[in-house]
């Protein structure tokens, strides 16, 4: 019949039934003909050999065994009949790509080459070898069992030691052994027909059907990733195992192995019914559904129906009528069948069938959903052409079944389909044993899916023959499962015959990639059913998402490669074993706990070994040979690399690798040797020892011989990329030559780190070094951490990090060290809190992310984990006191690196230790050479000899290498005490011993008592001061290490045990760098990047956790050796030189090396077995109670994760919170308007909970960004805005409670001050308050005690009421701002100028101004000892504060008329009296002012100004604050004016003032909202007053038609400026000194019991005033003034009276003004509203050097057009004070002349007596003070202040200007 058809379809396209043809045919078309035609035809073929097949599986007898060999006889002719003809076609060089892969799948039949009769034979034996297996019994007696059930059930249920070994050997003996002779046919068979078909063998055919050459490295690849998921499951079973059957404890060998029957499958290939013995919580419920199945009736039907409708909740097909009517879905009772659960395809698109002897159970239950997935990708790749019906390789057919199994088995589905109780617990331990109840299926199984083949392909490749076809099974699965068999196999058994798919031929690796694709397949359908959390809980039933991803991969068959079905459904094209670890990373976790706690081997014996030997004097001399030969294999191979190291070469670097693997090898032959000896069951601990020493040898334990070089060749380029690496720049030279310079690591970029205080230079040598270093050897450590753990896997440890930890001989390693890191965490927490608030000055704020992270470029070291370097100019706390560091010292005595190395023997041998040996000298690098590349970094060598110890270092002449130099020879010193010892016990006691050691030196010789008696210190203090500056340098060598000692090997850890991915490497890197050491990096860092590489340890392969152990236990060391030298006083200062009892104490624990456990060399030393940061801790205890002082009120900590870079959210973020801080800004405004407007309970209650509002969402704004690294973004208007986000001062005070209490404070503060009033009892009690009464006093009367009767009752009704309040408030305001990340609260109003020297700049200003201010001090002083007698006035120069016109003495204008006015007869330039006179209006002044604007060509008021603006008192009855104030309401176009216009010339000018800052707020309203302020805070100030100078000119009022004669003379010029002076000048000092004095108190300088001293003390100073009565600290001076309670900041005012003169002076040019600067008014000038507007438009939005650039050309305040302006009044001052002092003590007077401390007598009323001498003080003024007092005052007392300044302070979030 396959002749026929195969004949027809020949004859129809070569009319003769030949295959043979002179040339290949190109005919593409006639191709695709002949394939349409060979699909059909092959559909028949195949489809009746399925039939038969299954007739035969179902049925076996000797008639259906027939037909099956006949039907497979014919498919097998068919195959080769089209195979012959379709290479008659050039179809390899088809353009058509789906033709030629069917062709290519045609042609490739493997053993169906065969001709007829051998492919007859081929199903001959193939059949004989099925039935044997088939029909094979296994009898006791009468008593027989097949397969299935009854011998399946007994390995299964029986725990009978016995029982089960007579089933397990029954059944080998009954199958295997009887087929032997057909397999070894079966093989010659069916490799020469592969061979015929152009293969190798058979094997290689199979393979073919992967299309990937790299099948096998690939599936060894997937099985190494494996092995230890695997190694640890087979541990744990072990141990189980061996508890069950105790009794039989000779039954289980020392090789770690397994006996084969005891795993409840007669393979040991699943071991899910061991799940009662090892089930991880026995008492809790398990997930097998068996018995709920029995209790509910499912059978096998119901059990296949419930399947079916899984798929089709997934959107897949039902199942097709022939699939229920046809299947074999029970054991027939009535004849022998093939039980092995399949699946059919019978190639006719309609016929689907499954063969299982369904059983109830849940295994079953599984299995049928596992076949039913197969039937699901047959139905769905039905259309396919018939080459193409399979899967995309044979292991997604597998894998298709199994996923969906990872969904059923879940408890969630199980419950879903009501097999397990809704109320089943859900918790950790269930998910344990759900999980290891998987793992006995899953992860069992990997090793038997993998080897089965590795023994297959071995034996079709002739590796393996008939005379070791059982030894070499058994070789496998001894070496890869771990299972030895139960009792002696011989070459008389065939084992492998006892597996199924052995006699049915069917290829077996399949299972293996099964088990690892199926659960990249679940991922991915998780992902699309929109799963969350562990993959293990995932099922995605009724997800059509799910269900639809998985028919697009099914739907191609093998129609496309298998990497594009790959990539279809999970978007990768290339299978890993990730998925896998990831769905039982839980399940290891607690394996390798338990494991661990049980102490269990991990691993066994390779080989099949009955048991190892016990023979202790045979293990004596292995030892003592090993040791012979390792000291010559590491001499050699330390001798190579030392040469390499020394002499940076290709040929020394070849000869390095090669010693290096001499030695690796040299470990392994060692390792394997002593695997031999049963040597943990040894009675000498010693010998016990060097084995366990000889066995642990890590990655060196890889056999494959190319691996293990390639592992060599990697570390050593590594090495080579990190010490060649060079950074690069262009210097330009003095001659103006660029050249390129190419700095190393040391010193050229280390020594920039160390010395740069230059931000963008430090950030330049970072990341160059990086960008030299890591990215060129990130694939060599992907690569070298694979080759790693796979030689630490078959040395028996989890992975290399497993390894490195094993070296410390303590189980809960991992927590000690976490321990540790704990106890020293709180002390590297206050040093980085100190540090970063001092580096924070240095580079400013911006530079700093919210997150409270330190920049890492920034530490003073390349790797920020020493920061000695920034001690000296950054760190130091007082800088005062000398320093340490005695590197100048040392540069000057001119020493040299044999002097340090000298002085650092001589330490040792003054506590009675060894000098150096003559080889050390002779042979120690100890300084660079100059003719070739060497590794710098310091190292001591042990050449392993017992004589020849080494130093390699580049020494500099520093303190640093001077320590360095006792380091290194610490350790030399420590070889030498222990070089007796064997081999393999020189080492320390654990890796962090023998860094310890070296440290533990620098303790004593870093001391100042040590340099000292070394002539390198000349002399040295013993104060506190000096203790803190010695320990805090300490600190950041010791402290500031701690961290990165910590991570770095946890980063290792992580990416060695797969948990890091190497596509998450830097990330990861950096996650645990922000984490433990709150370090950032300074630039966005990318997976490109590999900054672990940048880190000589990594490159160099060395563990990095020895120096954090080495750092903590160095002071236990220290404490102890300081103890014995009989140390007396704080550890700190203890110097162990010249003891030698100490010495003595430390060769003794030396010399142990690494004999004995660790525990009992540091019992030795310091009398406890246990390492403990206690003595770290008493040993910085001093420096940690200094810095928490310092840091109080500082955040300390950081966040742990990363601040973010992502720019471009970043902006949308800020676009976002723009219009919603226009929101809350306008909502603010309003309130507050509406209130200070209309001042009633319920607006003053709105306008509170608006403010609350407004800070509430600044907090907010703030904690939104607090992980957004901005500083480094390339938007510079971004950075601008986000720095302004982040600023908040008080307001990120957290504490809800301690932020209202600050409000209530303030606000008491301010009602005090409201509320103040002076009451004259003597006058019917009349009392008044500031305004208008007390404010006129100050300003009319000229009564010595009358004004001294107001100014002492101001002060003691105001300030010394809120002193405490003041107290808490600055402590309050202060932990805020701290929490901000500023240093106090006036670090924050600095940090408002963006000029860290801001506190200077305002220093050298006033030093300038301050001539000319003594000049009008002196001036000022005559007149006033002219009016009120020299008696009053104090010998040191000072004035009485109270005779100035003014409350504060700030504005002396009161008593310019009658006193200070230096022309009386010449007209005043008071236009009051002509306003009236004219009839102005409020309105009308505003039009004139508008018209000032609009003249200079800037904006007219708005609409809405007009009509919302407050400009006269509302007469409505209604209570307002009149302070005038100008308005910003944030919107855009809402902008008003609040002020009660009075109609006089000061008002006029107020009106232009405010108007001033409208115009500057309308002009920068389109700027985002952050930037509508002043550049800043005392620009908007200025800008108001800097229209007064022109205003106020007399040529301006004279054009405006108020002013009609303008005299022009030098008096009357003279008279004008000294009104301007008393306003301006005499203002100065004041402005300047009130925050002097609050900065001083927010930093704690002036303490509260000297708030009132400091206050005069600068008053007296800066001003020349002092107080007219006795001050005390009962006092409170300060609160007199409303800016202290309102804490509105006041350097602005000082600032902006600077500035105004600066603008002026750039606007009158621009006007083209001449003359005088003082008579210039840029009325009418388009020029220089042009030149003003500019400035005004940019806000905030540029650092304000840039607005005053704008507008003035410079970039500095300068006090050179205010000298200019007053120059002629300088002048004058100077010849009228001719002959007079013009200066004052700076300190206050002794004595207060003439003066009663206490206020004036009540009976002695000084209104009611002085009344008549009262100049100019007119009683109108004072009843008018009084009906206000009466009327308004009560109601305005309460908040009038408290808003006034409130809202100027306010001002800084730019809505309201005063």
């Amino acid at each position: 019949m396959a002749n026929m058809l195969l004949c027809t379809t020949l004859i129809l396209f070569s009319g003769v039934c030949s295959i043979h043809s002179q040339s290949l045919r190109n005919d593409e078309a006639g191709a695709w003909e002949w394939m349409t035609e060979f699909d059909k035809n092959a559909s028949l073929v195949y489809s009746k050999g399925a039939y038969a097949r299954w007739d035969y599986q179902t049925n076996i007898t000797n008639e259906t065994s027939a037909k099956s060999a006949q039907a497979s006889l014919e498919s097998s002719q068919f195959n080769q009949e089209a195979y012959l003809q379709a290479r008659t076609y050039n179809w390899t060089n088809f353009k058509n790509e789906t033709l030629r892969r069917l062709f290519s799948k045609v042609t490739n039949i493997g053993p169906a080459a065969l001709p007829a009769e051998k492919a007859k034979r081929l199903g001959e034996v193939l059949n004989s070898m099925r039935t044997t297996y088939s029909k094979a019994e296994v009898c006791n007696g009468t008593e027989c069992e097949e397969l299935e059930p009854g011998l399946t059930k007994i390995m299964a249920e029986s725990r009978d030691y016995n029982r089960l070994l007579w089933a397990w050997e029954g059944w080998r003996n009954a199958s295997g052994k009887k087929m032997r002779d057909s397999y070894m046919e079966f093989v010659e068979l069916s490799n020469s027909g592969s061979r015929l078909n152009g293969f190798e063998d058979n094997g290689a055919y199979w393979r073919s059907w992967y299309e990937d050459d790299a099948l096998i490295e690939k599936t060894a690849k997937l099985w190494n990733e494996l092995k230890p998921l695997y190694q640890e499951l087979h541990a744990y079973t072990l141990f189980k195992l061996k508890q069950t059957y105790k009794d039989h404890a000779d039954k289980f060998t020392t090789t770690g192995h397994i006996p084969a029957h005891l795993l409840g499958n007669m393979w040991g290939q699943s071991w899910v019914n061991l799940n009662d013995i090892l089930k991880p919580f026995p008492e809790k419920q398990g997930v097998d559904v068996t018995d709920e199945m029995v209790r509910q009736g499912y059978n096998a039907t119901a059990i296949f129906r419930l399947s079916e409708e899984f798929f089709t909740s997934l959107g897949l097909e039902a199942m097709v009528p022939t699939f229920w009517n046809m299947s074999m879905l029970e054991k027939p009772s009535d004849r022998s069948v093939v039980c092995h659960a399949s699946a059919w395809d019978f190639m006719n698109g309609r016929d689907f069938r499954v063969k299982q002897c369904t059983v109830t159970t849940m295994t079953s239950m599984i299995t049928a959903h596992h076949e039913m997935g197969h039937i699901q990708y047959f139905q769905q790749y039905a259309h396919q052409p018939i080459k193409f019906r399979t899967g995309a390789n044979p292991g997604f057919h597998e894998a298709i079944g199994d996923v969906l199994a990872l969904s059923v088995a879940t408890p969630g589905h199980l419950k879903k389909i009501k097999l397990l109780p809704e109320d089943t617990p859900d918790d950790d331990e269930m998910d344990l044993n759900f999980l290891m109840s998987e793992a006995t299926k899953k992860l069992a199984f990997l090793p038997f899916g993998y080897l089965i083949d590795q023994w297959r392909w071995d034996v079709f490749r002739g590796n393996i023959d008939e005379t070791n076809y059982n030894e070499k099974w058994w070789d496998l699965r001894c070496k890869i499962q771990g299972l030895t068999p139960p009792v002696k196999r011989t070459e008389d058994d065939f084992d492998p015959g006892a597996k199924y798919h052995v006699p049915a031929n069917t290829p077996y690796i399949r299972y293996f990639v099964s088990h690892v694709v199926q659960f990249q397949f679940h991922k991915a359908m998780c992902k699309a059913a929109g799963h969350t959390g562990p993959l293990y809980k995932c099922d995605i039933y009724q997800s059509k998402n799910a269900g639809n991803l998985m028919k697009q991969m099914m739907e191609l068959g093998a129609s496309k490669h298998w990497a594009d079905a790959m990539e279809r459904i999970t978007g990768v094209r290339e299978m890993t074993a990730a998925p896998l670890v990831e769905y039982f990373r839980p399940l290891l976790a607690w394996l390798r706990r338990e494991n661990r706690k049980n102490k269990v081997r991990i691993g066994w014996f390779e080989g099949c070994e009955a048991d190892l030997s016990l023979d202790e004097a045979a293990g004596n001399v292995f030892v003592d040979e090993h040791d012979r030969n390792i000291s010559a294999v590491r001499f050699t191979s330390i001798s190579a690399r030392w040469n390499y190291q020394t002499n940076i070469t290709d040929d020394n670097q070849k000869i390095a690798n090669a010693e290096s693997l001499k030695s690796s090898q040299f470990s392994l032959e060692s390792y394997n040797g002593a695997r031999r000896y049963d040597w943990k069951s040894f009675q000498n601990e010693t010998l016990k020892r060097l084995f366990g020493k000889i066995t642990s040898i890590g990655p060196s334990a890889l056999e494959d011989e190319g691996k293990k070089k390639n592992l060599t060749s990697i570390q050593s380029e590594m090495e080579t990329i990190y010490s060649t690496a060079k950074v690069c720049r262009n210097v330009t030279q003095v001659d103006g030559t660029i050249n390129e310079e190419c700095l190393n690591l040391n010193p050229g970029i280390a020594g920039i780190m160390a010395n740069s205080r230059d931000y963008d230079e430090l950030l330049w040598a970072w990341k160059g070094w990086r960008d030299s270093t890591g990215p060129h050897m990130k694939a060599k450590y992907e690569e070298f951490v694979k080759l790693s753990n796979e030689g630490s896997a078959a040395n028996g440890f989890v992975d290399t990090g497993d390894y490195w930890r094993s070296n410390y001989e303590t189980e809960n390693f991992k927590e000690v060290c976490a321990e540790l890191w704990e106890k020293v965490k709180p002390l590297y927490q206050q040093l980085h809190a100190y540090a970063r608030r001092k580096l924070s000055d240095k580079y400013g704020r911006d530079k700093f992310p919210p997150s409270g992270h330190i920049p890492a470029h920034l530490l003073g070291h390349i790797q920020a984990q020493v920061w000695t370097s920034i001690y000296p100019d950054i760190l130091r706390p007082y800088m005062d006191k000398p320093s340490v560091d005695v590197t100048p010292e040392i540069v000057r005595q001119g020493w040299d690196a044999k002097r340090m190395f000298k002085t650092s023997e001589e330490f040792f041998t003054s506590l009675g230790m060894f000098k150096m040996p003559e080889e050390f000298w002779k042979h120690s690098m100890i300084e660079r050479p100059t003719d070739r590349e060497v590794v710098c970094h310091a190292s001591a060598w042990d050449f392993y000899n017992r004589k020849d110890f080494r130093i390699k270092q580049c020494t500099r002449m520093t303190m640093g290498d001077l320590v360095t130099t006792h380091h290194e020879m610490g350790h030399v010193q420590y070889y030498l005490q222990y070089k007796h010892q064997p081999v393999l016990f020189r080492r320390g006691g654990n890796p962090g011993f023998h860094e310890a050691i070296g440290d533990v030196m620098s303790l004593s010789v870093n001391t100042p008592s040590h340099l000292h008696q070394i002539g390198l210190l000349e002399s040295f203090e013993t104060d506190k001061e000096s203790d803190i500056n010695f320990l805090m340098r300490q600190a950041a060598s010791k402290l500031a290490f701690l961290p990165t000692g910590y991570f770095y090997d946890l980063w290792r850890w992580s990416v060695f045990s797969g948990e890091t991915k190497p596509e998450q490497y830097n990330k990861k890197w950096w996650d645990l760098t922000c984490k433990y050491a709150g370090i950032c990096s300074p630039v966005e860092r990318t997976e490109n990047d590999f900054d672990p590489g940048a880190k000589y340890h990594i490159p160099a392969n060395t563990p990095y956790i020895r120096y954090f152990i080495s750092y903590v236990i160095q002071f236990q060391f220290h404490k102890s050796l300081c103890d014995a030298a009989g140390h007396k006083g704080p550890l700190h200062t203890c110097d162990i030189y010249n003891s030698t009892n100490a010495g003595t104490k430390l060769s003794n624990m030396m010399q142990m090396g690494s004999s004995r456990p660790w525990p009992e060399a540091m019992e030795a030393l310091t009398g406890s077995p246990n390492m403990s940061a206690n003595a770290l801790v008493e040993y910085f205890q001093p420096l940690l109670d200094w810095l928490q002082k310092e840091n109080k009120g500082f955040p300390i900590g950081w966040e742990e994760d990363c601040p973010m870079r992502n720019e471009a959210d970043a902006q949308s973020w800020m676009e976002e919170n723009n219009a919603a801080t226009s929101v809350v800004f306008n909502d603010a405004a309003i309130n507050s308007w509406n209130y200070d407007s209309n001042m009633t309970d319920e607006t003053r209650q709105k306008s509170i909970e608006a403010k609350l509002r407004r800070d509430k969402f600044k907090l907010d704004s703030y904690n939104n960004i607090t992980s957004l690294y901005w500083g480094g973004f390339q938007n510079e208007t971004l950075k601008r805005l986000l720095g302004k986000v982040s600023s908040i001062g008080p307001a990120a005070l957290r504490n809800s409670t301690k932020s209202r209490r600050m409000q209530d404070v303030q606000a008491e503060m301010s009602n005090i001050y409201a509320d103040g009033k002076v009451c004259d009892n003597q006058a019917g009690g009349q009392c008044y308050g500031l305004e208008p009464g007390l404010t006129n006093i100050m300003r009319d009367s000229r009564d010595y005690d009358q004004l001294k009767w107001a100014w002492q009752g101001w002060r003691n009704e105001t300030g010394r009421k809120m002193r405490s309040l003041y107290t808490e408030f600055a402590q309050l305001s202060n932990e805020g701002t701290r929490s901000n990340g500023f240093m106090d609260t006036g670090d924050y109003w600095r940090s408002w100028y963006e000029d860290k020297n801001f506190q200077t700049v305002c220093e050298n200003l006033w030093n300038q101004l301050k001539p000319f201010y003594e000049e009008l001090h002196a001036y000022t002083r005559h007149k006033l000892m002219e009016q009120y007698g020299a008696q009053h006035f104090p010998k040191e120069g000072h004035i009485p504060a109270h005779l100035l016109g003014n409350m504060w003495a700030q504005s002396w204008m009161g008593i310019y008329k009658d006193i200070l006015i230096p022309y009386k007869g010449k007209t005043s330039v008071d236009v009051t009296d002509e306003l009236v006179k004219q009839k102005y209006t409020a309105r009308r002044m505003f039009d004139v002012s508008e018209d000032f604007f609009s003249s200079i060509g800037l904006l007219n008021m708005t609409k809405m100004f007009w009509e919302k603006s407050i400009i006269v008192h509302p007469n409505d009855g209604r209570t307002l604050i009149c302070h005038a104030s100008a308005w910003d309401f944030m919107d855009g176009k809402d902008f008003r004016i609040k002020q009660c216009t009075d109609i006089t010339m000061t008002d006029l000018i107020t009106v232009h003032h405010e108007m001033g800052h409208t115009e500057y707020q309308m002009l920068y309203r389109d700027q985002p909202v952050l930037f509508r302020g002043g550049a800043n805070p005392g620009f908007h100030e200025a800008i108001g007053d800097v229209l007064e100078l022109s205003v106020s000119t007399p040529k301006h009022l004279n054009l405006i038609g108020l002013l009609h004669n303008v005299t022009e003379d030098r008096e009357s010029d003279i008279n004008f400026l000294m009104s301007q002076a008393l306003k301006k000048i005499a203002f100065l000092p004041f402005g300047y000194l009130i925050d002097q004095w609050r900065w001083k108190v927010f930093d704690g300088t002036i303490t509260p019991e000297e708030y009132n001293k400091q206050w005069w003390k600068l008053r007296c100073k800066y001003q020349g005033i002092s107080p007219p009565v006795s001050r005390s600290e009962a006092d409170f001076d300060p609160g007199a003034k409303y800016h202290i309670p309102g804490n509105t900041p006041y350097i602005r005012y000082f600032v902006s009276h600077v500035l105004q003169f600066h603008f002026h002076k750039s606007l009158c040019k621009a006007a083209g003004h001449s003359g005088p600067l003082y008579k210039c008014d840029i009325y009418k000038s388009k020029e220089a509203g042009a030149k003003l507007r500019a400035m005004l438009e940019l806000g905030g939005s540029k650092p304000w050097p840039d607005a005053l650039e704008q507008i003035t050309g410079s970039r500095e305040m300068t006090v050179e057009p205010i000298m200019e302006y007053f120059q002629p009044l300088i002048d004058w001052l100077k010849r009228e004070n001719k002959d007079r002092g013009v200066v004052w003590r700076d300190s206050c007077p002794d004595d207060i002349p003439g003066t009663d401390p206490s206020p004036p007598s009540p009976t002695a009323s000084p209104i009611k007596d002085k009344t008549a001498e009262v100049n100019r003080f007119r009683t109108s003024t004072i009843v008018l003070g009084v009906l206000f007092g009466v009327l308004a005052v009560a109601l305005l007392g309460l908040v009038a202040f408290m808003f006034i300044k409130r809202n100027k302070s306010g001002g800084d979030d730019g809505y309201v200007m005063t």
